[in-house]
């Protein structure tokens, strides 16, 4: 049973749901199989101890069934396929109860149907009222309005050539243009996000020009269109004074946005800053604008109960290579219980910042050390993982550097031929392995003026080029100078 469909919705259960299940499958309405309910308390009672032979299922099979009778498979899957059918139901159950929205429409659907129809248009138009009365509408509610404007228009009871049925196709079809205008828009931004970091490109039916031309009336009735608008526009024209405005937008409204609009326009800001910047000050700028969130709504990256690992990752690697280290172990000693616990995601996060501290404590060796414990698929912590080996590798003059640096490049030409990253972050990272190729092969080379020449060509082309780490390449190559004038004393 250990890997079944079962043990995973189980698991899904929280502790304080475990009790209200027990109610749930009790009601003779969901379940009248009282070996179900058995099944549920011995995994119940095991809930920490969910593997080996304790839940093998001929083993759990003679705690449920009576005893002295013959192990039967097919009776074992059905009994279990029956618990996952019921906590599934439970889940649908929860959902509807916390999502409000959901849960009138699906109640305004079921008195459309039985034709009870003065609580039908009761509970119609008070739905319809209280979206109207939202400072902020997504795109699910711009879809509950036109659903309801819908079944308003065509319910059997309502005339579509009375005086009323000219508003209420209008309203039909300004929430169906809103809805797709935001979702448009919405999904345009994540399409061009794509775009940039895996050069992927998407088309769809309507092109994008339509977008850029809604009226200011439009734009005006939703922020969030507005947000997203700026965005895309950004993404073409790549103009600070863009990117300054939309952060402006966000951060002024992060506030008024339900916790998952808040959440989608965040990430959008946060993928769009090295649009218009670079090297250290795209690190700084995400940095400020991590801390700046985190201070107003402290748990907006916690979806369910789960910390984003994206964003977990770049806020403690950001804070490090900031020299941070104190706010880091902060930040992670508050949101480290977050973390999902699977394929050792957990564990990869924090070596990668034990490693990230050893590096900021010159302690070398210890990130060569820690970074051998990394496990990853993921192209993140791939580049990091190299970046920080290659920079220890330098630091230590280690001729493995060398090495390193080639098939870091081998790792950068297979992400981007398998469209993991694009061509343009590929470049930024070849470019990191070309100067510490060089500035490696220049150590013990130092004497002669035209070696001062040549530190000096490369800081100018570390300064000019799109390249990763530029800060720390140019102290290196600074260190460089230093130990040339050290050994013509």
């Amino acid at each position: 049973m250990e890997n079944t469909k079962l043990i995973h919705l189980f698991k899904a259960l929280e502790i304080n749901e475990l009790r209200e299940f027990v109610k749930f499958i009790k009601s003779p309405f969901y379940n009248k199989n009282l070996r179900v309910i058995t099944l549920f308390e011995y995994l119940k009672k095991h809930k920490n101890d969910l593997e080996g032979r304790k839940i093998d299922k001929a083993y759990v099979f003679k705690k449920v069934f009576p005893k002295g009778e013959d192990y039967a498979d097919w009776k074992m899957r059905e009994l279990m396929s029956d618990l996952s059918k019921l906590i599934e139901e439970y889940f649908i159950q929860k959902e509807a109860q916390q999502n409000h929205i959901d849960r009138q429409m699906l109640l305004i659907k079921a008195l459309e149907k039985r034709e009870v129809d003065t609580y039908f248009f009761r509970y119609a138009h008070s739905m319809e009222e209280e979206i109207d009365a939202m400072k902020v509408k997504t795109m699910e509610h711009y879809l509950a309005q036109l659903k309801l404007k819908h079944s308003l228009y065509f319910h059997s009871a309502t005339s579509q050539y009375d005086k009323g049925s000219r508003e209420r196709l209008s309203d039909i079809l300004y929430n169906t243009d809103m809805f797709y205008s935001l979702a448009k828009l919405r999904y345009g931004d994540e399409i061009a996000a794509r775009k940039r970091t895996r050069g992927e490109v998407i088309e769809g039916f309507i092109p994008d020009a339509v977008l850029e031309q809604l009226p200011k009336r439009v734009i005006f009735d939703n922020i969030l269109l507005k947000i997203y608008q700026l965005s895309n526009q950004l993404h073409k024209h790549r103009k600070y004074e863009i990117y300054n405005e939309m952060k402006r937008v966000i951060l002024n409204n992060i506030d008024v946005f339900d916790k998952e609009e808040a959440y989608n326009v965040f990430t959008s800001l946060i993928n769009s800053v090295r649009l218009v910047l670079s090297g250290e000050k795209i690190q700084q700028e995400v940095l400020t604008l991590y801390k700046l969130v985190l201070g107003i709504e402290s748990k907006l990256f916690i979806r369910g109960n789960r910390f984003v690992i994206e964003h977990f990752n770049n806020i403690v690697s950001l804070s490090c290579s900031a020299g941070d280290d104190k706010w880091a172990q902060d930040f992670i000693n508050k949101y480290y219980i977050y973390l999902p616990a699977e394929e050792d995601r957990k564990e990869n996060i924090y070596t990668l910042y034990r490693a990230h501290l050893n590096f900021l404590n010159k302690e070398y060796g210890e990130v060569e050390r820690n970074l051998n414990l990394l496990e990853f698929e993921d192209v993140t912590y791939g580049m990091r993982h190299y970046v920080l080996l290659v920079k220890s590798l330098y630091e230590i003059e280690r001729a493995e550097v060398f090495d390193k640096c080639n098939a870091f490049n081998v790792y950068l030409f297979r992400k981007n031929r398998d469209s993991f990253i694009n061509e343009e972050r590929r470049k930024i990272y070849a470019n990191f392995i070309k100067i510490v190729n060089r500035i490696a092969s220049l150590r013990g080379l130092l004497i002669s003026d035209s070696k001062q020449k040549t530190i000096d060509k490369i800081i100018k082309e570390i300064v000019a080029m799109e390249v990763a780490e530029k800060q720390w390449l140019i102290e290196k190559v600074e260190e460089l100078g230093k130990r040339r004038k050290n050994k013509l004393r």
